[in-house]
């Protein structure tokens, strides 16, 4: 029940410092910022990051962390551009062998975290080096050597960076692995076993969880997860780079962070994960309508999430200190 009124009130935090950021930007910019096509490409924008973040809220109720996704996405970016670039063969089947190097990507990660038991952050950092190696190696290039961007430009796959009306098809995707995300982890055994394992990784053994294979699903979800958002930026640019997903790593962490994902692990969820997600876009997107030096939103960004952490820190130490003086109550009775 405590958890419970910790996640509730987390939630209201993140939600009004997205409305608070909402009206300060329509006061500052106005029409530039207050229209419905700037919402839809906020919405737009907050996708990749969100579909990300699913997996990444999974690493992080877990404990863990995952800073190889930027890294991912670039690998599976390169390898579609492989295959596009050198073979004839559908794109579907370009999709489909893009998502599971993903998946593969991501397993890897799962096995060196889960079963040989590196800590999440040394394994990840270790990976998203290496992945990104791997990108330079397979990139595509041109007659003399070099790297070179590889267009992609078929219909057939630029499509996927279009809309149908109001809805980009890269925010109906973000609809789906949220709504089916927060399922997976709301209502399945899988999810209970990943609180259980992000609350207390002994206990959690000790109940009969299998600790290392609930690690290892957890960030071969978070490889799927950026496999697909790297699909969805592909083919919204047309085109492959080595620079895909350069950075991306601190975005989808920082909107776990900001929506009231404990970095401690335990608690949190997709929903708030969304809420962050939708709160560093409509930061992004009031900073550039204001026209104001790009740096401030990542001072913002900093300071914020300082702030939330700050918060959880505090209220956990609150909670540990009510629940001894409760206990030293019933030891006196």
């Amino acid at each position: 029940m405590k958890q419970m009124k910790q996640s509730t009130l987390r939630r209201l935090i993140s939600i009004a410092m997205l409305v608070v950021l909402i009206i300060l930007f329509s006061a500052l910019a106005g029409t530039k910022f207050l229209n419905a096509n700037n919402f839809i490409e906020i919405v737009r924008d907050t996708s990749v990051v969100a579909i990300v973040g699913v997996g990444v809220t999974y690493a992080i109720i877990t404990a863990g962390i995952d800073l190889s996704t930027g890294s991912i996405m670039a690998v599976v970016g390169m390898t579609m551009a492989n295959i596009y670039a050198y073979t004839l063969w559908p794109i579907p089947i370009m999709i489909l062998l893009g998502l599971i190097v993903g998946v593969l990507c991501g397993l890897f990660n799962g096995y060196i975290i889960g079963k040989i038991g590196i800590p999440e952050f040394i394994g990840t950092l270790a990976t998203m080096t290496i992945f990104r190696a791997v990108t330079y190696i397979i990139a595509v290039k041109d007659a003399n050597g070099v790297i070179m961007s590889q267009p992609m430009n078929i219909s057939t796959y630029a499509v996927l960076g279009y809309a149908i009306g109001p809805f980009y098809f890269v925010v109906l995707a973000m609809i789906f692995f949220v709504v089916a995300g927060q399922i997976l982890l709301k209502y399945t055994r899988l999810g209970t076993n990943i609180y259980a394992v992000g609350a207390n990784k002994k206990a959690a053994a000790l109940s009969g969880i299998d600790v290392a294979k609930t690690r290892m699903i957890v960030y071969t979800i978070v490889g799927l997860c950026a496999a697909v958002g790297s699909v969805f930026t592909t083919a919204r640019l047309q085109s492959a780079t080595t620079a895909i997903g350069d950075g991306f790593e601190f975005n989808p962490i920082a909107a776990a962070v900001v929506g009231g994902v404990a970095l401690s692990g335990g608690s949190g969820d997709v929903v708030g994960m969304l809420i962050g997600a939708l709160f560093m876009a409509t930061l992004e997107s009031g900073v550039q309508k204001l026209d104001m030096n790009n740096a401030y939103q990542y001072v913002i960004k900093g300071v914020i999430i300082i702030l939330v952490v700050m918060f959880d820190a505090a209220y956990k130490n609150r909670m540990d200190r009510a629940a001894k003086e409760q206990g030293a109550k019933e030891g006196m009775e």
